[in-house]
């Protein structure tokens, strides 16, 4: 059994992790803020920008599993790649949407 899907699978959690950490402790801030009542806190259209940050960093790390999880199973990352395209494309739309609600 190749570990190279093993391994990409724990880079890519880490990498995941670390740039979620991210926007997680921003959205925090920005909540804490508002709550807080301070002027010039965080107002509800900032917040919800933020939460799009996390959708976007679901959805590529979703993507990315996906084609992990496909190499992992065929052991074959051109074949995988290729049956990743019609997920792109989802994930693109889902994406365009979100940003959409944003404005």
């Amino acid at each position: 059994m190749d570990p190279a899907p093993i391994i990409a699978a724990l880079i890519l959690f880490g990498l995941a992790m670390a740039v979620g950490m991210f926007n997680v402790v921003k959205i925090i801030t920005i909540y804490e803020a508002k709550h807080e009542l301070r002027q010039g806190s965080a107002g509800w259209i900032r917040a919800i920008s933020g939460w799009s940050l996390i959708v976007i960093w679901v959805l590529v790390t979703w993507f990315l599993s996906t084609v992990i999880g496909d190499w992992y199973i065929s052991g074959d990352i051109e074949g995988a790649m290729a049956r990743a395209e019609l997920r792109l494309w989802v994930m693109i739309e889902i994406i365009s949407a979100v940003l959409e609600s944003d404005s």
